[in-house]
């Protein structure tokens, strides 16, 4: 059975607000755990140790921190292993339990089989890193606009992965966005996935003009709260249940000036939608 109550909400969803307020908002819409970058964690007044007393007075765990390098560039595989470490350090400091890997944006059209074989091996050494020396666990996110973008892209790095030291983080909205069935690349890799990023998708993907100019369909780079869009949670749910998930599954909705609502009622609507989700999962 898929946990109702194992479930977050990362902070991007307030693009501007305050650590204090997406994380009281993520507490008064029903989740139990939040999410942010590493560097949130690092930057907070009064350090790791405030931040985790921070989600502790709201009732929340710290399940994970987002940790974006560039990766793939060999000469500074060494540099981001290394950023990233630091990172984990503090971010263990306040309680987290995953840290999430994902490539910066990418710097040409296509990459080399050599070039994802690398970046597979500084994914298994820094997992390993993580494992060993702070015990918490990595996952591989995907993400449009980075080498690591498609289905194909994906099954280049998480097939030369070492589930031992680095995991697969799905994040249903940005493999949908890129022209993949998410429901089937998790099905896929269902028995490796340790992380998940809840993401709806509107379906038509964000575009750019002739001027440059950005259309965003729905305020939310494309995205939708979950329930409103076109991915099939119940049967993605089913199949990481058979596959014997049990981490978090957490809710990200990327906020902009242009959201169509509040960040907190935007997460009140994701949060029906996924327990909805849930329950009928686990009704069979």
């Amino acid at each position: 059975m898929i946990d109702p109550k194992k479930i977050g909400h990362t902070g991007i969803t307030w693009p501007t607000q305050p650590v204090e307020e997406k994380v009281a908002d993520t507490a008064a819409a029903g989740f139990t755990s939040f999410e942010t970058f590493a560097h949130v964690v690092e930057g907070h007044a009064g350090g790791a140790a405030a931040f985790k007393d921070l989600l502790q007075r709201h009732g929340l765990a710290y399940s994970a921190s987002y940790c974006a390098r560039t990766y793939i560039d060999p000469a500074r595989a060494e540099e981001d292993i290394e950023q990233v470490l630091r990172w984990a350090r503090v971010s263990k400091e306040a309680g987290a339990e995953m840290i999430v890997v994902s490539c910066q944006r990418r710097e040409k059209e296509h990459y080399s089989p050599e070039e994802y074989a690398g970046l597979a091996r500084t994914f298994n050494t820094l997992g390993a890193r993580i494992r060993d020396e702070l015990g918490l666990r990595t996952s591989l996110h995907p993400h449009t606009g980075t080498p690591v973008e498609t289905p194909e892209e994906i099954s280049r790095v998480v097939d030369a992965l070492d589930p031992r030291a680095c995991g697969f983080g799905p994040d249903t909205g940005q493999i949908a966005q890129a022209g993949g069935d998410a429901t089937e690349v998790v099905s896929r890799y269902a028995g490796v996935v340790t992380h998940v990023h809840v993401k709806d998708y509107g379906g038509t993907p964000v575009s750019k003009g002739p001027d440059g100019a950005v259309a965003d369909p729905t305020g939310y780079v494309g995205y939708v709260p979950v329930g409103a869009g076109v991915i099939d949670f119940v049967t993605m749910f089913r199949t990481l249940d058979r596959a014997g998930y049990t981490g978090w599954l957490n809710v990200e909705l990327d906020g902009t000036s242009r959201a169509p609502r509040p960040p907190r009622e935007a997460a009140q609507m994701s949060y029906r939608g996924l327990t909805e989700a849930i329950q009928q999962a686990n009704a069979g």
